[in-house]
């Protein structure tokens, strides 16, 4: 078992209720904000879904799929305790703060519990790839029905559920081992928190053997005991507007921009960019969303209580535990495909200076980066087509570029349904060119070297292997 060695052997919790002591127990008490007046509206989905709008459009797979230490399984109070602290508090503070507290045998369990999840952690990240692989299927034209997304949300929702099952039991026996005095440390630590002056409270680091990934996901794991063994069902019932239908890219957004993007910044320059058609668009989602938010929510409490009796010392409920993480996957996916819908219908009908202004609008926030794509040919290019698919959207007749479906082989600038061709791209047509995988390559190569003066504002694929992956994908839908 690994062992945590302390850079000092003042006891955490004999020094702190004299740092803390002005601080009370019941932090909703003293909290910064009172969480119960945060309420979900229509305009806090608008935002959601119009921020989305951007990042799912002109972002990657990588984008989407990229998720923030702690939103999988996001069971536990901690998302409350932040909010109501004003956001001032951060993970790692907390959870260095809580594992001061507790003794060695009890910081061995939560190391213990890391390999324990491990497991439930995987399956839950591969549930929610399929569902973000559906998405994109969507983006690139493929046949994808409701029903058979809310069977993957359905999935994806018994897999998180079933991965908070085991980090519930788990948090359950620790707290069972709780001295009198450990519970009474943690209850001011949260306090201290909850009121804005964690910065008070005295710390000493902790050497762990254990790597990077490891030691982030302790302090996720550790963040969540003080947050779910000193708080109440209103903080663990406690969800942000941003949780549900994570599936487009936004957490990535922020994190590119070191956390420098607001999400209702980024809505109001997207509602900038759009008409009032697409704007009534983004509302109906957001009104189908209000509606069907609340049955999330109360899905998800049903959920909370079969894991809060690991605190009393009682065995979680599997199968409950997979029925109801069922029924909130189901909900969310039923969000998540509203949102999706309406995205789409805003795509087929954008024009082309409203795609270039998004374009600019997601460089003004993120530089390009290099994304981790699959090795598998076909899979990588259909990937890196649903970037493509925002120009060149065969369902939009406004689209800034031509449909490419039969484009490998077809003349340049040859396509009877598009007459947006540069004057550029229709002189090299001249020389009788065809769009062969030779062309094709030297064009996605850097479009501007083989045609200047093209209207493609794409700068290009550096990488051979994506540009070999992009033609195969365009030769399969030929």
């Amino acid at each position: 078992m690994l062992k945590l060695v302390r850079e000092t052997r003042l006891l955490f919790f004999v020094i702190l209720p004299l740092i803390v002591f002005s601080f009370t127990v019941q932090s909703g008490e003293s909290a910064v904000r009172d969480i119960k007046k945060i309420d979900i509206n229509e305009r806090q989905l608008q935002e959601a879904v119009a921020s989305r709008t951007l990042t799912w459009l002109t972002g990657s797979s990588s984008n989407n799929d990229y998720i923030s230490v702690g939103r999988m399984a996001n069971y536990f109070g901690f998302v409350g305790l932040r909010v109501a602290s004003g956001q001032s508090l951060t993970r790692s503070d907390v959870a260095n703060d809580t594992l001061a507290v507790l003794n060695e045998k009890q910081r061995d369990a939560l190391i213990d519990l890391l390999q324990i999840q491990k497991a439930p952690f995987e399956e839950t990240q591969a549930s929610r790839y399929e569902m973000n692989r559906a998405l994109e299927g969507l983006l690139v034209g493929e046949k994808i029905t409701r029903d058979s997304f809310l069977e993957l949300g359905g999935a994806y929702g018994r897999s998180e559920a079933m991965l908070g099952y085991v980090v519930a039991q788990g948090l359950g026996d620790v707290a069972q081992t709780l001295t009198t005095d450990q519970k009474t440390a943690l209850a001011q630590i949260r306090a201290a928190h909850i009121s804005g002056q964690g910065q008070l409270i005295e710390r000493s680091k902790l050497k762990l053997k254990l790597t990077r990934e490891e030691k982030q996901e302790l302090v996720n794991i550790a963040a969540r005991l003080l947050s779910w063994t000193t708080g109440t069902r209103e903080y663990n019932d406690f969800e942000v507007v941003g949780k549900p239908s994570q599936h487009f890219g936004f957490v990535s957004l922020r994190q590119e921009s070191n956390h420098g993007v607001k999400r209702g910044v980024v809505a109001d320059e997207v509602l900038q960019i759009l008409d009032a058609q697409q704007e009534t668009m983004l509302d109906a989602a957001a009104a189908h969303n209000v509606k069907e938010f609340d049955e999330f929510m109360s899905a998800r409490g049903r959920l909370m209580r079969t894991f809060e009796v690991a605190l009393s010392g009682e065995m979680i409920d599997a199968e409950l535990v997979r029925r109801y993480g069922g029924a909130v996957g189901v909900l969310e996916a039923s969000m998540t495909w509203a949102q999706a819908m309406a995205m789409l219908d805003i795509r087929s009908s954008m024009t082309d200076v409203q795609t270039v202004d998004l374009l600019r609008l997601r460089n003004k926030y993120v530089a390009a980066k290099d994304v981790t794509l699959p090795q598998d040919p076909v899979e990588r290019g259909r990937q890196l087509f649903a970037q493509c698919a925002l120009c060149h959207d065969s369902t939009n007749v406004q689209a800034a570029g031509p449909n490419l479906h039969g484009v490998v082989g077809r003349s340049i600038a040859k396509d009877p349904e598009y007459n947006g061709y540069s004057l550029a791209l229709r002189t090299y047509a001249e020389s009788g060119s065809v769009w062969s995988e030779t062309v094709l390559d030297s064009f996605l190569e850097s479009p501007r070297s083989l045609v200047p003066g093209t209207y493609m504002g794409f700068d290009g694929l550096d990488d051979a292997k994506d540009r070999v992956a992009l033609i195969a994908y365009l030769k399969m839908k030929n």
